[in-house]
This record gives structure tokens, sequence and C-alpha cells, in this order.
């Protein structure tokens, strides 16, 4: 495999894996055209043997322009859990060895149990968009001088000559920011109304993307119970909520209600936090901690091997405040006057590093096996949680 894909190169190699494994994989096309008039595939992966009763999760990736290593990650994670399942075999995760460290700093190889791979497969209803934003992908590696672009495509609006929407905070939950914060909030939170901003431009209305419906279709449809949005770079796992801190104890305070519109304030420890009973704060904990734990165990015993392994498990407020992400969504469409309707466990990996000659958004291709083993150690360690 060439890195980093282009989006042709994505959607042909989800079509390839759907040829390949008919009985086990299913393409299918996403309901909305991006702007620049892309189709957006995604694949199901289940086998026949499972029966009824399998749990959804949805993985996506790219909705990010600039971070290219995410798709391409998320379609060798599939390549490799159907062609394990398919053999009867352990999953394997291939030994790496940086040559940009010195001395060389070396990886071994870890595997997957086969009895694993078999009730992921068999027990799991996986959902994976590889590519989100396809547009803005190829706007991103058709020049050096694109590389940085993170947005997608839009065409400027009426008296503005500026493109593109931040897909990610598009979603329609706190998306009204104005309306959800007050003027302190307003200012904290990493997210904005100019469309000429080139980073967090939240669009013209909630859920005004393609790319974002596209998602939220899959979400409501499926009745996901497990998410993630792969993303770089940080080397995080961060779990609900990023629009304001987390607390337990009171319902009424909760995106919902407009009785706080305009007095959150995004901060830890404000008036407002965020309302998450504490048996899902538990929860993702327990399921951050396996991914993490898998990425760490995996390392080795090279001291630096584990240093550059180590993702920190937090809600992501902790990065920054935000608003109209994929993440909270996904857990906040199964919430109804603060409660939750059913058990959801949602995350946004953040792999990778501008660190340790890692390269940040755009790694050098010889840095993408690490990077690669990292997210699929993460995501089959969730894979498995969903599984029991």
């Amino acid at each position: 495999m060439t890195y980093p894909s282009t989006p042709r190169e994505i959607e042909d190699g989800l079509g390839a894996l759907a040829a390949a494994h008919p009985q086990l994989c299913t393409r299918a096309v996403s309901p909305n055209a991006t702007h620049d008039g892309r189709r957006v595939s995604y694949v199901r992966v289940a086998s026949s043997s499972g029966g009824e009763g399998r749990t959804p999760v949805l993985f996506i990736g790219g909705a990010h322009a600039r971070e290219w290593v995410p798709p391409d990650a998320l379609l060798t994670l599939l390549a490799r859990l159907l062609d394990a399942y398919e053999a009867g075999d352990d999953l394997l995760v291939p030994a790496f060895t940086d040559t940009a460290a010195t001395p060389d700093i070396a990886y071994p190889a870890t595997s997957i149990a086969a009895a694993d791979v078999k009730r992921i497969v068999e027990r799991v209803e996986l959902f994976v968009l590889a590519l989100v934003n396809p547009d803005g992908r190829a706007f991103s590696q058709s020049s050096p001088a694109n590389a940085m672009w993170r947005k997608n495509r839009r065409a400027p609006e009426p008296g503005s000559q500026c493109r593109g929407v931040d897909p990610n905070r598009n979603y329609d939950i706190a998306w009204d920011l104005e309306r959800y914060y007050n003027r302190s909030g307003e200012a904290a939170v990493a997210a904005t109304t100019d469309p000429c901003d080139p980073q967090t431009y939240i669009g013209p209305s909630a859920a005004s993307e393609p790319e974002v419906r596209n998602v939220a279709r899959l979400l409501i449809d499926q009745q996901i119970e497990y998410f993630v949005d792969v993303h770089s770079f940080s080397r995080k796992l961060l779990y609900p909520w990023g629009m304001d801190h987390n607390q337990s104890r009171d319902r009424s305070q909760n995106f919902a209600n407009p009785q706080w519109d305009d007095r959150r304030d995004g901060a830890p420890g404000g008036a407002y936090g965020e309302y998450i009973p504490a048996a899902a704060i538990d929860r993702h904990v327990r399921v951050g901690d396996a991914m993490h734990d898998a990425i760490v165990s995996a390392a080795g015993s090279d001291r630096r091997a584990r240093v550059r392994s180590d993702y920190v498990v937090e809600p992501g407020l902790a990065l920054y405040p935000t608003t109209g992400t994929a993440s909270d969504y996904a857990y906040g469409v199964a919430i109804e006057d603060g409660e939750p309707l059913r058990e959801v466990v949602s995350f946004t990996l953040e792999c990778g590093s501008d660190a340790d000659g890692e390269g940040g958004f755009q790694p050098v291709p010889a840095i993408y096996p690490k990077i690669e083993r990292e997210v699929h150690l993460a995501l089959l360690a969730l894979l498995v949680e969903a599984a029991r």
C-alpha cells in the first residue's frame, strides 16, 4: 500500500474489500454527495454465523482534510480483520522498527487471538466510513501550499470569498455557540461563526454539511452503541463531554435545556457542567483504559517505545472546549431530557504526535506503520469489549 491514499484509492480499497469478502463485507453509498459531487462509501462487516443481537459499532475517519493517517489506518484494519477471520487465524499486528530514533526503537509483533477475531465478526455489526471528507482530502493533497487545509469545500456564502466548514463543528449538538455559551465561554470554545476562519467554522446551520448528515444518518438508523472518530494528532482517547466539564449530580444541566442558554462557560469547575451519569463515565474509562493498555502492552519492554505509545484517556474538554463534534453527538443522540435512552460509548481517538519525529498531521510514510498499529490495537480492544 502506498501512503497516503487519495480519496479515489480509499473508495477503490473499500470496493476491493467488499469484492474479496462478499459473505462478510458489504459496501454501501452514503445518501448525501459532497459539495464537489463525490459519493462517499462505507462498509458493513458482519458474519451470518453470528445470528441476531449483534452490537452496532461505527468507526469514522478523515473528517479533517489534513489528517492523512486515519482513513488509511481504517482501511488496513478492515483488511487484517477480514483476512484473519476467513483464515481462522490470529490477527497479526506486525513488528515495526523506528529507524528515525537513535538508537532504533523496535516495536515487537503482537496479535489478537483468533477466538477474539471470531467473536468480533460474529457478535458485532461493524460499520466503517473511512473517509468522511473526500473533497477536503483531495484539496489538501493537491499541492504543498494546500496541505494544511482542514475543512470541507463548501462554496463561499453570499458576501464572502471563503470556502469550507469544519465538519467536526457542524453536528447538531450545542451547535449555536452564541446561544449556548456566555461571553467568556464563547471566547474560549474552539469553534467560530466566522466563515473565513481556516480551522473551526461551524457552518451556516446545524448539520448543514453533507459529510455530517452521512455520519448522523448511520448513527441514528443503526442505533450505534460504540463509536470512534479517528483523528490526528495528540495520542489521546477522548470521551464525552467536549462541550463542558462532566458532572453527575444535576440532570437539568444538559445541552437540551434552554434554561442554561447564554450561561454556560465551557470551563472546568464552572457553574455549569454537562450531565453524564457516573456509570457512563465509568464505562468510558474502562473501555478507554482497555484501548490504552492494548497500545502500551504491545510496545514491548523498551521504555522509549512505551512512552511513545502512551495515549491519555480523558474527557474531550481536557483538550479544549468544543461544540458540534461527532463524538459528543454520537453520545448525545441517545439522550432525551438529560436521560440516556441506551448505553453508548463514544470516543475521539487522536493518533500520532508531532514529537519524536512522527510528523504530526502528515507523517512521513516510514512512520505510518507505527501509528497504524496504535489505531488498530485501540480499535480492536474496543471491538473485543463490544463483542462481549
